[in-house]
């Protein structure tokens, strides 16, 4: 099927044609997205008073994004996440339909949210499970449900969880990515067998109807269940399509396969259906994604497009990028030249110093791998040693209630701190769990947060345990103290800072964020912080087809306009050598 290279000012011939878009970074695509949703509203003769066009994309940041280009065309176009448009269109409408068979109890659902492990389901879930009498030593009910090793391994393990679909027979069944989830920390090392894990594995469903029964949904569970509805009741795909004649999805390939076959069957009763991707940005799998998606995706008489143009990078970066990929090469749009980007050898933060006096007077934007990174980045402080696993490792050390509460504040003070006041009132609305009186759930979250903000030089600099010592003397009396044993070890041993930098800033606005977080976004000046010198493989041994941290490294360079820095801790002069033609290389 040919493939036509067009610009990000092309408009289509036909506005009634499935197309496909493949385009590089930079390459202008939501410029073209968004004249297209132009074009086709003051075009088209299957848009009435009750019809909308759907623009799905991957981020809250992108669709603010979207909706403030399309200006008053925004009204007539429905510009969301995959998961609020399914959540909206599919479940909220149509989940009672199912509910009785997967036991969720549709009068306590209020959204779809990111679902923290519960002990209590995990143990009675154990307790109760069909093949528990298949357990046994040292693997036995009793011992999982008790010993703090195996209660943090089964957490690790169960929050692999993914659901996978079988497009042959449109069957979907939830699985475990067992690639590190049953390591085992602390000082025994053990693990979780193959044999414990077969035995547990063959009943996940009945795991995540414990939260269902109390009207906790995720993210995942709204492609699980929007599945099952349209599947079972092929009505709603009428109702969709009637309501959507055109539906739009950008970052397609960071789906995953049952997005995918969604899309295809809202496709296929006639929604004018057009994907826009790159298969070198497709940097999610963790949620299930898988880059091939993108490529393969095809529909009846579908369009394909390719835009080749980097719109937004100089010609030395656009050089790095080209160099990295040998599918595309992209077209220097702009036609800037300035200097070759950098690569700084040695601490991160000292490079973070070295690059704002580089970039005198503009803002020097610092993308890393991880959260606990990026927010070590917000501090200037080298974050080497720093354990990313701290704060959910203290629900298990202290199985106290105020674990919980110091777990939720710890991630509020986080929030506010960014100015995520939404996110943080709900964080501790969750821990109150006023449903019957969200104002006061609100009100009370409202005066936690605003004593923490007032004192945080008191805690900020202390230990775990002096914090928790501050909750109880201005937040709530009531808590137990922490005195002894192991509890208090883990307490005095940690510092508030070490599970504060722990804390993951949803849609994080801040100069200093993960690549993840970064995706669609552009930046004058960028520093890409690398943890080790294996990292730089993704310079020096590239394959973007088959490694996802390559790719995602890629996309954190793709994010620079003027400027690339990129800090590694160490660089060998064969290296050097290697890289000397694309980057000044500087010991510092």
């Amino acid at each position: 099927m040919p493939i036509n290279t067009i610009t990000s000012d092309y408009i289509l011939p036909d506005i009634d044609n499935h197309f496909k878009v493949s385009a590089g970074p930079g390459a202008g695509k939501t410029h073209w997205l968004v004249n297209h949703i132009k074009h086709v509203l003051h075009n088209s003769d299957k848009l009435f008073r009750t019809k909308k066009i759907a623009c799905i994309t991957y981020t809250n940041i992108a669709v603010e994004t979207i909706l403030k280009r399309l200006g008053t065309s925004a009204e007539r176009v429905e510009v969301s996440t995959i998961h609020s448009f399914l959540y909206n269109n599919v479940v909220k409408p149509y989940v009672s339909f199912i509910a009785d068979e997967y036991q969720l109890d549709v009068s306590k659902i209020d959204g779809h949210d990111d679902i923290t492990p519960n002990w209590m389901y995990i143990n009675e879930w154990i307790t109760n499970h069909p093949n528990s009498n298949l357990l046994k030593h040292p693997y036995s009910v009793n011992q999982l449900t008790k010993l703090p090793n195996y209660k943090y391994a089964l957490i690790n393990w169960l929050n692999s969880l993914v659901y996978k679909i079988d497009v042959k027979t449109e069957e979907v069944s939830i699985i475990s990515d067992r690639s590190d989830a049953f390591y085992l920390e602390g000082t025994s090392r053990r693990y979780l067998n193959k044999k414990c894990l077969d035995a547990l594995e063959i009943d996940f469903l009945e795991y995540k109807k414990k939260y269902w029964q109390n009207g906790k949904i995720s993210h995942d569970d709204i492609l699980f269940f929007s599945f099952q509805i349209i599947i079972r009741f092929p009505f709603v795909l009428d109702i969709l399509s009637s309501r959507f004649p055109y539906i739009f999805v950008d970052e397609f390939q960071d789906s995953n396969p049952i997005q995918v076959e969604i899309i295809k069957k809202i496709a296929s009763k006639k929604t004018i259906t057009g994907v826009i991707g790159d298969v070198a940005q497709s940097i999610y799998e963790f949620q299930g994604a898988d880059c091939t998606q993108f490529e393969l995706f095809t529909l009846p008489n579908i369009e394909n497009y390719i835009l080749q143009e980097n719109r937004r990078s100089s010609n030395e970066i656009i050089d790095v990028l080209n160099f990295i990929r040998t599918d595309i090469s992209q077209i220097k749009f702009r036609n800037f030249t300035n200097v070759k980007p950098s690569i700084f050898i040695g601490d991160m933060d000292k490079a973070l110093r070295i690059a704002k006096d580089v970039c005198v007077g503009e803002k020097v934007y610092t993308l890393s791998r991880n959260n606990i990174t990026s927010n070590a980045m917000k501090a200037e402080i080298n974050g080497a040693g720093l354990d990313y696993t701290l704060l959910d490792k203290l629900k298990e050390e202290d199985s106290n209630r105020r674990s919980k509460l110091f777990y939720s504040c710890i991630k509020a003070i986080a929030y506010a701190k960014e100015k995520k006041f939404k996110d943080a009132v709900k964080e501790l609305e969750k821990y109150f769990n006023y449903k019957t009186d969200k104002i006061r759930g609100k009100k009370k979250a409202l005066n936690y947060i605003t004593i923490f903000l007032e004192k945080f030089s008191e805690f900020e600099n202390g230990s775990l345990l002096e914090f928790s010592e501050f909750v109880r003397n201005n937040i709530d009396s009531d808590l137990t103290k922490v005195t002894k044993g192991a509890v208090k070890v883990f307490y005095e041993n940690h510092t508030f800072t070490q599970l504060y930098f722990c804390v993951s800033i949803p849609d994080d606005l801040s100069l200093h964020k993960t690549i993840h977080k970064a995706k669609g976004d552009e930046f004058d000046n960028v520093l890409l912080v690398l943890k080790q010198e294996n990292d730089l493989d993704f310079l020096l041994n590239r394959n973007l087809s088959n490694n996802e941290e390559h790719r995602i490294n890629y996309v954190g360079c793709s994010r620079a306009k003027n400027r690339l820095f990129i800090s590694v801790p160490s660089l060998s002069d064969e290296k050097k050598e290697i890289l000397t033609p694309l980057f000044e290389i500087h010991n510092i």
